[in-house]
């Protein structure tokens, strides 16, 4: 019998051995990106190479970059959607144009650019901006009801003037309100008509928790006008 070398594999050992590097060689060997992208005109490729935008002034549709129809008093947005535009301030779209905004007399453009609002001392009627009449002894609330105007403490508001508030003895003003005499007792008086009338407390009471009437102590319970033990 003939003897193997054993320094040398067989002939069918050494072709699947070759085999077997070709493909482990082409598992390691580095890949290599194919970048086929390819920009259309006005527009400009990433720095990886793998895709585009549009310039300035450009939008994308349909795969292409197509020029922004700017208006006047316009300004681009930077944005990819839309319009592509805004108005400049000072002025509101309407439709594919930029108006300015009409600003009527005695009135001011809100940081918004587009609505304004009356000076002080005016209020918005009609679309325009009047004077607010403040009747004697009153001011001006910077509040648009009531038509603007307040009056002062003391007095209150009757159709357009501004009336002092009889105050009766043993009592005091009140902030203002919607309505009541704008005036309250004092603790241990009744509003009673237009005055205050005091609360008569019998021996051995006290005003109850309300302030309107009186209380018996304890354990004096309440007979008619007086407190009695039991």
């Amino acid at each position: 019998m003939q003897s193997q070398n054993p320094g040398r594999w067989p002939t069918h050992s050494r072709g699947a051995a070759a085999l077997l590097l070709t493909a482990l060689s082409g598992l390691c060997a580095p890949a290599v990106a194919e970048t086929n992208t390819a920009a259309p005109e006005n527009a400009t490729l990433n720095s990886y190479g793998t895709g585009w935008s549009c310039d300035d002034g450009y939008q994308q549709a349909d795969g292409a970059c197509v020029r922004i129809s700017l208006p006047a008093n316009a300004y681009l947005n930077d944005r990819a959607f839309g319009r592509g535009w805004e108005c400049n301030f000072g002025y509101q779209r309407r439709d594919e144009a930029c108006e300015e905004v009409a600003v009527p007399e005695n009135a001011f453009l809100e940081a918004s650019g587009t609505r304004w609002s009356c000076d002080r001392g005016y209020l918005l009627r009609a679309n325009a901006c009047e004077p607010i009449q403040v009747p004697e002894n009153g001011y001006l609330s910077g509040l648009s009801y009531n038509d603007g105007w307040a009056c002062e403490r003391g007095y209150r508001a009757v159709a357009d003037r501004c009336v002092e508030i009889a105050v009766p003895e043993h009592g005091y003003l009140i902030p203002p309100a919607s309505s009541g005499p704008g005036w309250k007792c004092e603790r241990g008086y009744n509003a009673v008509g237009q005055a205050c009338v005091e609360i008569r407390i019998p021996e051995n009471a006290h005003l109850n928790f309300m302030e309107t009437g009186w209380d018996c102590n304890r354990p004096y319970v309440m007979q008619r006008d007086a407190c009695v033990l039991k």
